[in-house]
C-alpha cells in the first residue's frame, strides 16, 4: 500500500513539476552574497509593472527540465515563442491573454503526439499584478489537463515579484505547483552600461500543496536572473536554473532539474488572441490547490557524541556535507548545526569571525544564520546583535542577522537594542541604509513574536516606533516606518499611522493602509471601510481593501458580520473595476460560511457589467445561485 500511495503522490508532482520548479517589506530569509560592484551604487528607484490594455508583447521560451524518479528518466525540452495581449484592467493590475506558439516539444521515454504539441498552443489567462505577481491562471474548461499543469509550473517559474518600493533587496512569499515558499531578491547594478539586474533565489518551503503526512520537497538549488523593461512592461529577458529533491517518509522520490531561458522578441500579435472571451476560462489559484501543512522551523537536535567532538571547521564541513545530502537536506543540516553551536557555544564565536574574514562559502551564509536564529540560546543572540552593527561583514550578512534576530524563539534585550540601534543609523552608503531599513523591519517582527512571550520587550518595540512616527520622518524613512508598524500588527500603533492616511502623496497613503493589514479589533476595520469610502485615489483604495482582505483571511469563520455587511454595501457604489475584484475576491473568501457575503455576491453579479467580474463571482456562486 505504501508503494501504491508513493507513486501515487510522485504522478502529481511530476504531472506539476515537467517544466519548472518550482510581503511584503519584510525580509525573512535574505539570500547569498553576491559580489560587490565595483564603482558607486545608484539610488533605488520604485519597481513595480505597469501594462496598458490592448498592448502585446513576446518573448522567445527554451525550457528543459530532467527528472529522475525511481529507475526512470524523463527528459523534456521546450522551445516556443510566448505571446501575450493585455485584455484589461483587473483588480490591482491586467488580465493578459496568453499562448505559445512555434511550439516544438521533445520528451521521452514517450515521443510527443502533435496533438500533445498542439495543446500547448491553446490560450490561457494571467492575473498579472502591480508587483508582477501572477495571482491566478485560467484555462479553457476542456484544456489539455497535462498540459494545464505543465503551463502552470513554466509559468510560475518565470514569476519575478517586484516590492514597489525604492529598495535594492527584498523577499516575497510565492507559490509553485509544489507549495509556498520564500523568495529572495537583489538588485544586481550593471557594470557595462546596460540594465541592472534582478537576481531570485527560493531558499525553503514553508508549505506544501497536498495534505499531511505527505512528501517534502526540498530546493536544492534555484537561482533566477531577470533584466525589466525600463517602462513596467514585465521582463526583457530572465535565466533560471533550479535543483529540486522530493522526498516521503525519509526515502527520495524524485530528483528534477530544470534550466529556463525568455527573451523579448519582435513579433507580430496572435491572432488567436484577439477578442477573448474572459469568461469562457475558469481561474484556479495555486494557492487553493489543496490543503496545506505547515512546516514549523526545525528544532535544535542534540549532536551525537562524534559530532559533538568535533572542531568548529569539521562541524562545519559535516554541515555543508548535510546540506547536499538527499535525505533531509537544508532542514537535517540546520537542525544539526543548531544542537551543536547549543552544545558549544564557543564555536559560535570561532563561525562568526570565519565570516568576517571571507573563509566560508557564501553559498553556506543564509543557512548558517537561519542554524544561529535556531540555535536561540544566549551566545547565539549576542552574535547575532553583534553581527547586525558589524560593519566588517558585508551587508547582506548583517541583514540576515537583523531577520534571525527577529525570529529567534525567545528574543532577548540585546536583540532589541541591537535592531533599535541600526535602525537609527540613517546614513552611509546604499548598503548601510539596506541594513538599516531590515533591521527596523525585523524590529517591528520581533515586537509581534514578543508579544506573547515577552510583553515588555513588545513595549518597548512599540516606544521606539511610536517615536519615529511621531518625530515626522523624512519622506525616505517613512515608508520603511510604516511597514514596521504593520509587521508589528500593533493596535496601540494605529493612532500614529492615522496622520499619514491623509498624506498627500498616494504612495504614503499606500503604506499606511498596509499598516492596518494584522490585529484583531474591529474599530480598525471600521476605519479602514470608512477611509475605503471617501479615498480619491484607487490605488490607495486597493491597499486598503487588501489590508481588510488580510484580516479576513486571518479570521477566517471568525469574520465580522459587520465588516461583510459594510463590504457588501462598498461594493455597490465602487467605481473603480479592479477594486471591486479586490472587494468580490474579500467576499468571496467567506462566502462558502457567511450568507451575507454570498448574497451580495449574488446582488452585484445583477449589476455587474464587467466580464471578467462576471466571471470571479462564478468562482464563490453556483449557476443556480446566481440565477
Amino acid at each position: 500500500m505504501k508503494t501504491k500511495r508513493s507513486l501515487g503522490i510522485l504522478a502529481v508532482l511530476l504531472g506539476g513539476a515537467a517544466l519548472g520548479l518550482g510581503g511584503r517589506a519584510l525580509l525573512r530569509r535574505p539570500h547569498p552574497a553576491a559580489p560587490a560592484p565595483e564603482g558607486p551604487v545608484p539610488q533605488a528607484k520604485i519597481l513595480d509593472c505597469y501594462l496598458r490594455a490592448g498592448e502585446a508583447l513576446a518573448f522567445r521560451v527554451h525550457a528543459l527540465t530532467d527528472t529522475v524518479a525511481g529507475n526512470a528518466d524523463h527528459h523534456l525540452k521546450l522551445d516556443a515563442v510566448m505571446h501575450w495581449n493585455v485584455v484589461q484592467g483587473r483588480g490591482a493590475g491586467w488580465l493578459v491573454g496568453a499562448a505559445l506558439d512555434e511550439v516544438a516539444l521533445e520528451q521521452s521515454p514517450e515521443t510527443p503526439t502533435p496533438e500533445l504539441t498542439a495543446a500547448f498552443g491553446e490560450p490561457f489567462l494571467i492575473d498579472v499584478g502591480r508587483d508582477c505577481r501572477f495571482k491566478g491562471l485560467a484555462f479553457a474548461p476542456r484544456s489539455n489537463e497535462r498540459v494545464r499543469g505543465q503551463l502552470e509550473a513554466l509559468m510560475r517559474s518565470m514569476e519575478i515579484v517586484l516590492p514597489g518600493a525604492p529598495v535594492r533587496q527584498w523577499t516575497a512569499r510565492q507559490d509553485d505547483t509544489l507549495g509556498s515558499y520564500q523568495a529572495h531578491y537583489r538588485i544586481e547594478p550593471a557594470t557595462d552600461g546596460g540594465s541592472d539586474t534582478i537576481s531570485r533565489h527560493r531558499f525553503l518551503y514553508a508549505a506544501f500543496h497536498l495534505p499531511a503526512p505527505g512528501p517534502s520537497a526540498e530546493i536544492v538549488n534555484s537561482r533566477a536572473q531577470a533584466t525589466l523593461d525600463e517602462t513596467g512592461r514585465w521582463l526583457t529577458s530572465l535565466s533560471t536554473d533550479d535543483h529540486l529533491k522530493v522526498s516521503l517518509d525519509g526515502h527520495l522520490l524524485a530528483e528534477m532539474t530544470g534550466t529556463i531561458q525568455l527573451a523579448r522578441v519582435d513579433s507580430p500579435p496572435l491572432a488567436r488572441l484577439v477578442d477573448l472571451a474572459p469568461e469562457r476560462f475558469h481561474f484556479r489559484l495555486i494557492s487553493e490547490a489543496g490543503p496545506q501543512g505547515e512546516v514549523g522551523p526545525p528544532q535544535p537536535k542534540e549532536p551525537d557524541a562524534t559530532l559533538a567532538a568535533m572542531e568548529p571547521k569539521a562541524a562545519l564541513a559535516d554541515f555543508q556535507r548535510r546540506l547536499g545530502a538527499g535525505k533531509g537536506g537544508l532542514n537535517a543540516a540546520v537542525s544539526t548545526l543548531a544542537g551543536y553551536l547549543a552544545r558549544r557555544p564557543e564555536a559560535i564565536g570561532e563561525l562568526m569571525a570565519a565570516l568576517r574574514d571571507g573563509a566560508i562559502d557564501p553559498k553556506v551564509h543564509a543557512p548558517l544564520f537561519l542554524a544561529l536564529e535556531r540555535t536561540g540560546t544566549p551566545e547565539a543572540q549576542r552574535a547575532l546583535a553583534q553581527g547586525v552593527r558589524d560593519a566588517r561583514l558585508a551587508s547582506d550578512d548583517r541583514m540576515r542577522a537583523a531577520v534571525a534576530l527577529a525570529d529567534v524563539p525567545h528574543p532577548s534585550q540585546q536583540a532589541v537594542d541591537a535592531l533599535v540601534t541600526q535602525a537609527r543609523e540613517r546614513g552611509g552608503d546604499v548598503g548601510g541604509q539596506d541594513v538599516a531599513r531590515s533591521a527596523l523591519l525585523a524590529l517591528g517582527t520581533l515586537g509581534r513574536n514578543a508579544a506573547t512571550t515577552d510583553p515588555t520587550l513588545a513595549v518597548q518595540v512599540r516606544r521606539e516606533l511610536d517615536g519615529r512616527l511621531r518625530g515626522q520622518p523624512p519622506a525616505d524613512e517613512v515608508l520603511t516606518d510604516l511597514d514596521a508598524v504593520g509587521n508589528s500588527g500593533d493596535g496601540a500603533l494605529l493612532a500614529d499611522v492615522e496622520p499619514y492616511t491623509h498624506d498627500p502623496a498616494a504612495q504614503v497613503r499606500i503604506h499606511a493602509a498596509e499598516a492596518y493589514r494584522r490585529g484583531e479589533d474591529t474599530r480598525e476595520e471600521a476605519r479602514l471601510l470608512a477611509w475605503l469610502r471617501v479615498e480619491p485615489d484607487a490605488s490607495v483604495r486597493r491597499a486598503i481593501v487588501a489590508s481588510l482582505t488580510e484580516r479576513v483571511q486571518v479570521a477566517g469563520d471568525g469574520v465580522a458580520d459587520a465588516l461583510v455587511a459594510a463590504t457588501g454595501q462598498v461594493l455597490t457604489s465602487e467605481p473603480d473595476p479592479q477594486v471591486r475584484g479586490l472587494l468580490i475576491s474579500l467576499l468571496g473568501q467567506v462566502a462558502a460560511s457567511v450568507p451575507a457575503a454570498k448574497q451580495a455576491l449574488i446582488a452585484q453579479f445583477h449589476r455587474e457589467s464587467r466580464p471578467e467580474l462576471l466571471a470571479l463571482i462564478g468562482r464563490y456562486c453556483s449557476v443556480d445561485e446566481l440565477g
